[in-house]
Formats: C-alpha cells, sequence, structure tokens
C-alpha cells in the first residue's frame, strides 16, 4: 500500500511540473496577443492626433494669411517665415507649436521660398486609417496646406432649387 502510495507521489511532482510550464506557455502567449492590440491602438490614437495637430496648424497658417490685409503695415510677408511666429503676440493663431507625434520631432515644414505655407510628417510608415488617407502610402505623403485664397469672398447667390432658402447649396 505505501509502495503504491509511493509512486503515486512520485507521478504526481510531474505533472505539477507540465501544468505551470503549460500555464507560462499560455500567459506567454496571450500576453504576446494583448502586446499587438497595444501597438495598434496607439498607432491608432497617433494618427488622430496627427490629423488634429496638422489640422490645426494648417487653419492657423490659414488665418494668419488672412489678416495680412489688416496688419500687413506691421508685418512684412502674408505668410509665416516659422512655426514660432504662430506663437507670439499680439495676435495668436496657434498655443503651441506642435511636434510630429508620429516620430516625436518637429514637423517637415513645407515652404514657398522663405514662407511657410503647411506641415507634414517625416515617417515613412504607412498609415493604417486607409479612410482619412486614402492617397497616402506612407505618413511624409500627408500634407496639411494652407490653401491660398484671392480674389474677393464670395457672395452667396439664390438658390435656384429652392427660392424659399437664398441660402441653400447654391454654387459658391
Amino acid at each position: 500500500m505505501k509502495e503504491l502510495q509511493g509512486r503515486f507521489l512520485r507521478d504526481q511532482r510531474g505533472v505539477t511540473y507540465l501544468m505551470v510550464m503549460f500555464a507560462i506557455v499560455l500567459m506567454g502567449i496571450s500576453l504576446s496577443v494583448v502586446g499587438k492590440q497595444w501597438v495598434m491602438t496607439v498607432k491608432r490614437d497617433h494618427e488622430a492626433e496627427l490629423l488634429f495637430r496638422g489640422t490645426r496648424i494648417q487653419n492657423a497658417i490659414a488665418r494668419y494669411a488672412a489678416d495680412y490685409e489688416i496688419r500687413k503695415a506691421t508685418r512684412p510677408n502674408r505668410y509665416p517665415l516659422s512655426l514660432e511666429e504662430l506663437t507670439q503676440r499680439p495676435k495668436r493663431y496657434l498655443q503651441v507649436v506642435y511636434k510630429d507625434p508620429i516620430t516625436g520631432q518637429d514637423f517637415e515644414l513645407i515652404k514657398i521660398g522663405a514662407e511657410v505655407r503647411g506641415v507634414r510628417s517625416r515617417s515613412k510608415e504607412r498609415p493604417l486609417d486607409r479612410v482619412r488617407f486614402t492617397d497616402a502610402e506612407t505618413y511624409d505623403q500627408i500634407t496639411f496646406q494652407a490653401i491660398e485664397r484671392r480674389g474677393q469672398p464670395c457672395r452667396p447667390v439664390p438658390n435656384p432649387i429652392n427660392p424659399l432658402n437664398p441660402f441653400g447649396a447654391g454654387p459658391c
């Protein structure tokens, strides 16, 4: 009887060892899956932040250029010469000079002459979001550039489809 109990205990130690090894392998696989999902979540957050920051810079440059007619006595150029100009007083168009969220470095400036017209990322990685970034194969192909508007602002014309709504979908 004692002989059977001794053999049974020795067999149990081997099974316990195998169960611990199986648990360690299972934990490693599950942590690997969670790690991959975490990397994808972080990359999507960085893409959303890229869109937010790039749009903010683009709008700030456009507002700076639009104010040129009012401030041309104190400013020699229509567009800023650096992003730091957008953060200076008396009128701040941008609260801070943003960094590229994909690389963590400064944005690459899009310049015409010495004037800054926009920014782009320096990253050569492929974007995950194929809806917002349809035409871009890499992040550095996504540009946030102020559009130059010349001439008089558009005046709304009467809507030919619905004359009761004069400001609806007119060709402006």
